[in-house]
């Protein structure tokens, strides 16, 4: 019998080491395998150089690659054989993508060595992992940096790291400004440095706040109030926020606004799931709790879709909105596609009846939706241009 090393164990965990191998032994003579490897996992949580424990994810390995070239295998040992390998294929990624968000963590603190160590191993699971051989590359840029020594660098992603921390929120506190001084004066940085450091990191954290209010209020959010209060909170200069302006515009005619969208929905927490979904999906959100909000937006932009709740708790309100537009001979022939929490048979009448073009019943298929959406959009416009209406909008909110 193999002798089971244990240092640095207490009695009652070598017991349960010794009973949770033995069980797993039986399971694998068994062919119970996913069994066997949920006990092993077990033993390595506590105990990760378990030579043990090893060898049976070894022993599973070479039965299942002996059985895997047999003729005629029972039906349930292939599924066995099935779930065992989607759970080390889950079990993998997991691993890759721990390492990869180690990496890029040390990376930040300009801890290059240590970054470079899980980057590699990423990179030894997965060989053609693009985002590991991405990191490696952006390390060794890093490590022969013109003009500075590799210390010089780790210290100033360092201090970087300490003022993204610091400003994360806006203007640091008095304690938090005594920390960066402490960090500077401790790193070596110049005050030179520290200028171009804090500048960088502002206008970064300035426009990841700017993105998440497209995300999560699209171009209704974008008014002059609340990027004057932005630029105040990250004490952003006039010249940064017009460079930051421009590469946002950019960015927004790269990705190419799909089409406008009105949507109404009572349901305040559905209305935002499922419009930051379609402003992630490149689409521009009108969002409306009401009707009268449904009619006043619709004052400002045009929309190319509507899709509009029909459920019992909003009453006739997507159906009054569907009339109001049928009667309207510049918005009449808009897309119009209606979800709800039930869809029965009458609802699915009236609406046909009144000529709507689609039903969703809730919860919604995202995926079914997105394509649903790029085909009515095709139709309704051929191919849509740059929305320049969008862009306009987008653009008029920055201006000063």
């Amino acid at each position: 019998m193999r002798t089971i090393h244990s240092g640095g164990l207490d009695d009652m965990q070598k017991v349960k080491v010794a009973e949770w191998l033995r069980q797993a032994d039986t399971h694998i003579r068994g062919g119970r395998y996913l069994a066997a490897d949920e006990l092993l996992q077990k033993v390595l949580e506590i105990y990760p150089d378990n030579q043990v424990a090893h060898s049976y994810q070894d022993r599973i390995q070479f039965l299942i690659k002996q059985l895997s070239q047999r003729v005629g295998m029972e039906n349930d040992m292939y599924k066995e054989i099935q779930k065992y390998r989607d759970v080390l294929l889950k079990r993998k990624s997991k691993q890759i993508n721990s390492f990869l968000n180690t990496s890029h963590k040390f990376l930040e603190e300009g801890n290059f060595k240590r970054a470079n160590e899980q980057a590699n191993k990423a990179l030894a699971l997965d060989p053609d992992n693009v985002f590991a051989k991405e990191l490696l590359r952006r390390l060794r840029e890093l490590s022969t940096k013109p003009g500075s020594s590799q210390m010089e660098t780790e210290r100033e992603y360092t201090y970087s790291s300490i003022l993204r921390k610091g400003w994360q929120n806006g203007t640091p506190s008095g304690a938090q400004q005594e920390i960066l001084k402490r960090s500077q004066s401790e790193l070596k940085i110049t005050d030179g440095k520290r200028l171009k450091l804090e500048r960088d990191v502002k206008n970064g954290l300035y426009k990841q706040a700017l993105e998440q209010i497209w995300v999560t209020g699209g171009l209704s959010a974008f008014t002059i109030e609340s990027i004057d209060a932005l630029r105040v909170r990250f004490d952003i200069s006039r010249i940064d926020h017009s460079l930051i302006e421009s590469g946002l515009l950019r960015e927004f005619r790269k990705n190419r606004i799909k089409g406008n969208i009105l949507l109404l929905d009572p349901d305040e927490n559905q209305l935002i799931e499922l419009s930051a979904f379609l402003r992630m999906n490149f689409f521009a959100v009108i969002a409306a709790g009401t009707l009268a909000e449904a009619l006043v937006s619709m004052k400002i932009i045009s929309p190319d879709i509507i899709i509009t709740d029909v459920s019992s708790q909003s009453g006739t309100v997507g159906f009054d909105l569907f009339e109001v537009i049928r009667k309207s001979s510049y918005i009449k022939y808009i897309p119009f596609i209606a979800t709800t929490s039930a869809l029965d048979r009458t609802t699915s009448l009236i609406g046909k009846r009144l000529g709507v073009d689609e039903f969703f019943q809730k919860p919604i298929d995202y995926e079914l939706l997105l394509s649903t959406l790029d085909g009515k959009l095709r139709m309704h416009k051929k191919q849509i241009p740059i929305n320049k209406e969008s862009e306009n909008i987008l653009a008029q909110s920055f201006k000063r």
